[in-house]
Order: C-alpha cells, then structure tokens, then sequence
C-alpha cells in the first residue's frame, strides 16, 4: 500500500510542475460549466417546466454535472494508458513490482481529488454570483443512494477506462480512438452535455442498453428524485450499475491478459 502512495505523492508533484496545464483545463471546464448554465436558462426563460423538468431540477442537473465530471470523468489512466501502451513505455511497468491498475487507480484518485476540490469552489461562485435556485432532495435516504451510485459510477468509468486503453495493443492510432470513444459514447451517451430522456423515447431506450448512462444521468437522477423515461427505481438504478461494474471488470481483465500476451514494447 505504501508504494501507491509513494504514486499519489508523486503524481502531485507533476501537478505542480505543469500547474499551467492543469489551470487550464479547470479553465475550459469552467467555460463548459457557464454555457450549459446559460444555454438552460435561456431555454427555460418564461417556462415553468420543459421535459418533465423545472428550472430548478434542471439548474441542479447542470451543476451536478460540474460535479460528477470531476468525480466520475476525472481520470489519467484514460489519457496516458493507450500512449504507453503503443509507445512501448508500459513496459517500465511490467518489469516493477506493481500492479498496472492499481498505480493508475492511485493517479486517478489524486486527479478526481483535485478536480473535485476545484468543481466545489466553481459551483459555489456560481451559484451565488447567479443567483441560482438549487434542487435538494426531500427525502434523507436520496443522499445515501446519491453516494453509492457515485461511487459505483467512478468504479465503473475506471473499468470503462481500462477497456478503451486496451484498444492500444491493436490499433495504430489510439489518439483518434480515444477522443472518439471519450466525447461520443463517454460525455453525450453518459449525459454530460444534456439530460438523456430529453432525446426520443425509442433512442433513450437503446442508449440504456450501454453502461454509459450509468456514469452520470442516473446519479442525477437520484438526487432530482426522477425515475424518468423507463421508470427506474434508485434500487434497479443500483442493481443494474452493479452488473455493468462486473462486466466491464471482467472484460478489462481478459482484454488485459490478451494485449499483454502479443506486447511488444516497440522504443520502450
């Protein structure tokens, strides 16, 4: 255990070394964070509720976004693996004492440390430069399902993560894959950009076949005490996220164990 720490402590120092970096994509979040606030806003302006939702649920749905990025999205694995990966540079890990999964999980808990830290600070500024009407919960047990399906949701996106990093072994450019897989299936199908059940009912239906809603939507759910579309109850929202964290372990792990048998550390 001692020496993940040792990686937390270490890969806090690369914080403060590119500080830039890391400064700047708060900045873009930020940005992203304001044009949903103000894009809802205006599409609310002089209504009451749209799509089932008052302004208020869906004020809170984009502040719960701001949040749930960083949790949830808030990752290193997911953009340094598939590099290493075809770089060669994986096997610097292979030849340690450590586990590859365990290190990246060590960085991405700083990494959603921090983003969390920083998410809090924006949604506070936010809301009271704004003036914004914020959603809680009515009943005390919300906020408890509210933190387990975080929970499983992070679990679930860093098994996701380890999957798309595995495409690495295979294709030449994991890059292109990767930004593809991330905006496409990872932020719109999740709910990053809008709620899902705004979308046609058929389509809502087929989206929720994916782990992907899981990541983000149905936790903002939970806390807007909505069933929506297909009438889930926070304990099916549960159950279901539960079998996806199983699969998705269980693929990444033969996926794992299949990559790693054709590797070839091409410049490592």
């Amino acid at each position: 255990m001692g020496k993940y720490w040792q990686v937390i402590k270490l890969s806090l120092q690369d914080y403060f070394v590119y500080r830039t970096n890391f400064v700047l994509w708060r900045v873009r979040s930020f940005i992203f964070f304001l044009t949903l606030i103000f894009f809802w806003q205006a599409v609310f302006s002089g209504k009451q509720s749209l799509f089932g939702y008052g302004q208020d649920q869906m004020i809170a749905y984009v502040l719960g976004i701001a949040f749930l990025k960083a949790l949830v999205l808030g990752s290193r694995s997911f953009d340094e693996l598939p590099g290493m990966i075809r770089d060669g540079q994986l096997t610097k890990f292979l030849l340690k004492p450590v586990s590859i999964s365990k290190y990246f999980l060590s960085r991405d808990l700083l990494a959603k440390a921090l983003d969390v830290s920083f998410s809090f600070v924006e949604i506070f500024l936010v809301v009271k430069l704004l003036n914004l009407d914020f959603y809680f919960p009515t009943n005390t047990s919300t906020y408890f399902i509210f933190i387990l399906v975080s929970l499983l949701s992070v679990i679930l996106y860093f098994f996701i993560g380890l999957v798309v990093s595995a495409f690495g072994f295979w294709l030449e450019d994991v890059w292109a894959t990767r930004w593809l897989f991330g905006i496409i299936f990872l932020e719109f199908l999740s709910g990053v950009y809008f709620p899902i059940d705004v979308l046609p009912r058929s389509l809502v239906k087929a989206i929720n076949l994916t782990p992907f809603p899981y990541l983000v939507y149905y936790p903002l759910k939970v806390w807007n005490e909505a069933s929506g579309v297909l009438e889930k109850t926070p304990l099916q929202i549960v159950l279901v996220m539960t079998f996806w964290v199983f699969v998705t372990c269980f693929l990444s792990g033969k996926i794992w164990q299949k990559g790693l048998k054709q590797y070839s550390a091409y410049g490592g």
